[in-house]
């Protein structure tokens, strides 16, 4: 199974450095913003099984032409005492490599879980013991504090926290919308989007490309939020309570939370003000790349190719 080893390899290559990089940069997200999240979220889950099955592949070549041969033939191995299959070092430490990568991915991205899960928990009871609910939306807490923040706390019990600043400097309809944001963070659970690409750039933290995919999503989901808001408000009201809490903020939103002036703001504003024109055949193009790249990803491995 060397051949489609290789192509695996090339792959997972070629998704990681040129792909992402042209998707970052790519124009036609602003068009279709949840058509390219689902194509990044297609590229970050294909690279890795990618690089994770070119790698194993390789180790278990001697053992047979695909994966579930080889794994045939290593439980054989092990059911008559030999727990090495008789592979040599060079394969064993392949072997090896496939598994430590695997438990890097996997282990970093559940200590983000863990981690963000406890930080939103502290902050959840920070916010139910300081604040006070919001007399037009019940699961809106307002804070006394006077910086103009608007932010949400995703989880199970997740909810929408608002300053008095923010309440001062916002307008009714502006507050109206911002909370119509907000809530489709909450609604659409954002958080478990965006939170993959935090581990990925966790614990590939070297890779430009990897960093740049963490700030693309992270800008994507912001869009993908303003357009559902706009559902229920005027696009320029939107966009006037984005210009002023972006113009007034002062800091960053609390860890783990999806904050209105988190993301590029007056990209954010033109494109509520000047709406792109949709295109279903990029969105049908995008979901196709998608599959097709996970499926080749997961599939080959379990291929037989001539060299």
């Amino acid at each position: 199974m060397i051949a489609p080893a290789i192509f695996l390899g090339m792959l997972a290559v070629v998704l990681v450095l040129p792909a992402a990089h042209w998707l970052a940069a790519a124009r036609w997200t602003v068009r279709e913003p949840r058509a390219a999240l689902v194509l990044w979220q297609g590229l970050g889950l294909a690279s890795g099984l990618a690089a994770l099955g070119a790698v194993l592949m390789l180790g278990l070549s001697p053992l047979g032409s695909t994966v579930g041969q080889a794994a045939g033939a290593w439980l054989v191995a092990v059911g008559h005492g030999d727990l090495t299959a008789r592979l040599d070092p060079i394969h064993l430490l392949l072997v090896s490599l496939a598994v430590v990568l695997f438990s890097r991915l996997v282990g970093v991205l559940l200590m983000s879980i863990v981690r963000t899960a406890r930080t939103r928990q502290r902050h959840r009871e920070v916010v139910d013991l300081v604040g006070v609910p919001y007399e037009r939306d019940r699961s809106t807490t307002v804070l006394d504090h006077p910086d103009a923040v608007a932010y949400c706390l995703p989880g199970v019990r997740g909810r929408v926290v608002l300053t008095a600043g923010a309440m001062e400097l916002l307008d009714t309809d502006e507050l109206d919308a911002v909370l119509l944001h907000e809530h489709a963070h909450l609604s659409e659970r954002h958080d478990l989007v965006v939170l993959p690409f935090n581990a990925w750039t966790a614990a590939l933290p070297w890779l430009s490309a990897v960093r740049s995919a963490g700030s693309a999503v992270r800008r994507l989901v912001e869009m993908v939020a303003d357009d559902r808001a706009c559902f229920g408000c005027e696009r320029h009201v939107l966009a006037a309570a984005l210009a002023r809490l972006g113009s007034a903020a002062r800091g960053s939103a609390p860890a783990g939370s999806l904050a209105v002036a988190e993301a590029a703001v007056l990209d954010r504003v033109h494109r509520l003000l000047t709406p792109p024109g949709r295109s279903p055949l990029i969105r049908r193009f995008a979901y196709l790349a998608a599959a097709l790249m996970v499926a080749l990803a997961m599939l080959l491995p379990w291929v037989a190719l001539p060299l």
